[in-house]
């Protein structure tokens, strides 16, 4: 059954989405394996994205790119795409710059 968590905190607050009963019922039975990111590892694809493409990713699009780079194995030798997106950054908040 679904726990809710009410006060999820994370970096990529656009994947802030309650889980609902008909999506928990296609998670059950279609969906084998979840991967996840922690916060550092999407601060670090964002990070790694500014650093070689110069662009500035919003954290909830860094998240499929974070857990590519921690689970490369299992990505090895297939074709991958990734969506970059930005437009909802705050560029007074990005987590590398805070201090």
């Amino acid at each position: 059954h679904i726990i809710a968590d009410d006060a999820p905190k994370t970096i990529a607050d656009g994947l802030l989405v309650p889980l609902k009963d008909l999506t928990w019922h296609f998670v059950r039975k279609h969906v084998t394996d979840i991967l996840t990111a922690s916060e550092q590892e999407i601060v670090d694809a964002m990070k790694l994205t500014w650093k070689h493409l110069r662009v500035v990713m919003e954290p909830s699009s860094a998240v499929p790119l974070a857990i590519i780079l921690k689970n490369r194995d299992v990505f090895a030798g297939k074709r991958v795409g990734v969506i970059i997106t930005g437009g909802n950054v705050d560029l007074d908040r990005l987590p590398w710059m805070a201090g």
